[in-house]
């Protein structure tokens, strides 16, 4: 009787997950060498069961896929698209197109007056845009400025 409740003790625990090895073996050890209750019937199959396959090995020999010519392809494609960038981004940022670089001094004098001529004539395009804010301001002061609350 006493080995019964410590063999449900066990169970439970096992049941839960708790159990040691030791505990295990002593589980496996009641149930392949006694006659069990009717309702642990299931428990004695199922631990006859681990001790048969113990025993047994695997028929079919296990051997992984070689997916390291795969990683290796992979690797070498990436370092090939990252050089073939790196050449292409060199080759763009240092072969412009010539700036407009000018070997006779008088040259560049008139050229810098040109441009120069072209830059006032836009900013000077937009002083009477600014000429209506200054008559806008002495609107408001003259009129708006001189309410008293």
């Amino acid at each position: 009787m006493k080995t019964e409740l410590n063999i449900s003790q066990l169970l439970d625990k096992y049941l839960e997950g708790k159990t040691h090895i030791e505990e295990e073996q002593i589980l496996a050890d009641y149930f392949n060498n006694n006659k069990v209750k009717p309702e642990w019937q299931v428990y004695k199959e199922m631990f006859t069961y681990f001790e048969s396959t113990k025993a047994e090995e695997s028929q079919q020999t296990f051997r992984p896929q070689n997916t390291s010519s795969y990683r290796s392809f992979y690797k070498y494609a990436a370092i090939l698209i990252v050089c073939l960038a790196g050449a292409w981004f060199y080759n763009y940022q240092y072969n412009t197109k010539d700036l407009g670089t000018y070997d006779d001094p008088e040259l560049a004098l008139e050229e810098t007056k040109r441009v120069f001529d072209l830059i006032s004539t836009h900013i000077n395009a937009n002083t009477s845009e600014i000429q209506n804010l200054s008559t806008l301001e002495e609107t408001k002061t003259k009129y708006i400025d001189n309410i008293n609350p």
